[in-house]
Order: C-alpha cells, then structure tokens, then sequence
C-alpha cells in the first residue's frame, strides 16, 4: 500500500495559506504534531486522514500521489521576490502547483498553443533590446503598441490566470513549468501593471532558463525586456517626445502615450529615460509630480484602460464541458481535490460567462492560432 506523503499535505495547506497552528485546530492535533507528519516522521490515523481531507478540500488520493516534477526553486520567478517574505512566496509557490496540476488536466485533453518563447542572452542591454525585437518578430507584432498583452503570452504558449490570496506585495509570479504560468495578482491591479507582469514573466522566459531569480539583476534584466517589449526602441523614443514641452515635461503628452501604448506614466518615464528622451533630472521630476498627484501607485487614466481578459483555462474548460461532456467537477477529480477548491483556485467569473471569452476554437479542440500574437486565436 502507498504511505501518506508529508509533502502533499504541507502543499494543500500552504494553498490554503494555514499555518500548522491553524490547521491543527481544524483537525483537532498539535502543530508539533502536523509538522512530524509532513515531514514523514509520523504516520495518520484513518480519523486524521479523514479530518484532514474535509479540512483541504482534497480527495484522500491527493495524499498519496507523487508528482514526478515539482517546482524546483529555479523555476520560480516573483515580481518583487527580493523583498517579499519567505511565507508569502511559499503560499504563491503551492497556488503555482495546484495550477500546474490543472492544467495538466487540460493539456491532456485539448490542444493548447505550442510554447514558443525562444531562449535569449541577458549579458547586456544591447542584447535584451534584441530578444524583445525577435519575439515581436516571431509573432508578426510590428513595432507598434500591444492591443492584448494577455492573448499574446497565450499565443506564445503560456497560461495566464488571475489567482486570489496572492499577498500585496506579488505582484505576479510565474513558473517555468513544461508549461510555464503566470499567475497574476487578482486583487485590483491597474490593466497597465497587469501587462507590464506579463511582459516581465516573458523576460524570465526568455532570459532566465534555469537561473534563480528575485534578486536585483535578474529583475532589471526582466524589466529592461518589458518595457523593450511593450516600447519598442525604434518607434517609442521618436513618439515619447510629445511628453516635452522645451525642457519640461508635457503631462497632457504622457497621457496621451501612456492611453496609446496601454503602459504607466512611471514606465513611460523609466524607458524615456532608459532611451536618452528624458535626462534624469526629467525623469526625477516626473516621479516626484506623480507622487505629488496621488498617483504613485494608481495613476488618474487607470480606470479608462480595460482590463484583458485571460482565455485559455476559461475556454479550455468550456471545450471540456460542452464538446467532451466533462464537467469541472470530473476535472476536480482528476486532480485529486474537490470541486470546491478547483473553484477556489481559479476565480475566474469568465470561466462561466462565455459570452466574456474569445471562442477560438478549431474543429472542438484549442489550437495553437495565428502567427500574429495580437489577434484572436483562432483555429
């Protein structure tokens, strides 16, 4: 008979960000206690398993499963992760799994786009500015603004979903998984911050291939391929001088850009200058008026930007249901849990309002779509 595996129960209740304290409460045991069996020094009861199972929303096959390739530490990549605490990037990490979980679910039964990020040299900025340019190329984007940042990482062959119960301080994270994620922060991120993290787990993608990241180099090189990304060099520094005035800058300009290019006023400022448009001074300058203003955290324009809808886990699962007859709750099952954690996991209203997601559909099945990363994808 399989043994109870410790570290699936440390995963569940890290999902559901309880302490051993907390959980040992549920289950009527001592933290000490909890803490011996997820290390494998203790054996469980038939009560406790039972216990444990309606406690984590889990069927109790979850405890006894071995995943073959867990997330290694490398393939981790938080937004912030050089400030953020350890506890806080274990409950993203665990959120991370039971994604992964999910949407092996799904790769097994419908046909996701292929993942094509191309693996790119981080070494200089020189070559960043590069990787940037050659993903635009490889999906036919042109050097204009981005209409959907979200469909393009999809296209590209990631899954992208809004995950609750991130703390503050993430931003995003991602995970460089054989199909890689990125969760976003679903707790009332501006569309042009939500973009931004997507453009900034692709430069991990592209640049960080088993490299761990958080700390401020591998950050700067994510960003420098973010803002490269969304502010093409060739086109966005020859645009980005109607944000002067003579030597001042022009605020009605900066809007104007950021509405266009679906960006922040900050990362307008920060790539400005990064091209040579703004002196530093300048720059300076426009941090500080958007501290001034109120807007260092949410800018005046937000609420005009739409947010973008991701589609692929929500389309996935309405392929599942209406043309294979499964429902989330045989999904739920195949991923060892119960219904209602699958619902906790996704928070997705869009995964029951078809009418919010882009059909791309071919022939029943999702396909890996066109070569344009900004248009549908379509069969």
């Amino acid at each position: 008979m399989s043994e109870f595996i410790g570290s699936n129960l440390r995963l569940i209740r890290l999902f559901h960000d309880l302490s051993l304290t907390d959980l040992g409460e549920r289950v009527s045991v001592s933290k000490q206690f909890l803490s011996r069996v997820e290390t494998g020094a203790e054996s469980v009861s038939t009560l406790l398993e039972t216990s444990l199972v309606e406690a984590l929303e889990v069927l109790p096959e979850f405890f006894y499963h071995v995943d073959a390739n867990p997330i290694a530490d490398e393939q981790c990549h938080f937004r912030r992760q050089l400030t953020t605490k350890v506890a806080l990037r274990q409950v993203a990490r665990a959120r991370g799994e039971m994604l992964k979980k999910l949407v092996a679910v799904l790769d097994e039964n419908v046909d996701l786009p292929p993942y094509q990020v191309v693996a790119a040299d981080p070494d200089s900025p020189e070559t960043i500015e590069r990787a940037a340019e050659t993903f635009r190329m490889l999906f036919g984007l042109g050097m204009g603004p981005l209409s959907n940042v979200t469909r393009i990482a999809e296209n590209a062959g990631a899954i992208v979903l809004r995950v609750h119960g991130l703390a503050q301080e993430i931003d995003a994270v991602s995970f460089a998984t054989k199909r890689p994620l990125i969760a976003l922060n679903g707790d009332g991120r501006s569309a042009c911050r939500e973009r931004f993290g997507i453009a900034h787990e692709l430069g991990h993608f592209a640049l960080h291939i088993g490299v761990l990241t958080g700390d401020r180099l591998t950050e700067t090189q994510a960003n420098r391929f973010a803002s490269a990304l969304l502010m093409p060099r060739g086109t966005f520094a020859s645009e980005c001088r109607i944000a002067m005035r003579g030597t001042r800058l022009n605020w009605a300009g900066l809007s104007e850009l950021k509405m266009r290019w679906g960006v922040s006023k900050a990362a307008i400022l920060f790539r400005g200058r990064q091209l040579g448009v703004f002196s530093d001074d300048q720059a300076k300058a426009g941090y500080v008026g958007l501290n001034r203003h109120g807007e260092a955290l949410k800018e005046s324009e937000d609420h005009l930007i739409p947010h973008e809808a991701p589609e692929v886990v929500a389309e996935s699962l309405k392929v599942m249901k209406e043309h294979f007859g499964v429902p989330q709750a045989a999904i739920a099952r195949e991923m060892r849990v119960r219904p209602s954690l699958l619902q906790n996991l996704l928070t997705l209203p869009q995964a029951e309002k078809s009418s919010n997601v882009m059909n791309f559909l071919g022939a029943g099945k999702l396909t890996g779509g066109t070569q344009n990363g900004d248009e549908k994808l379509a069969g």
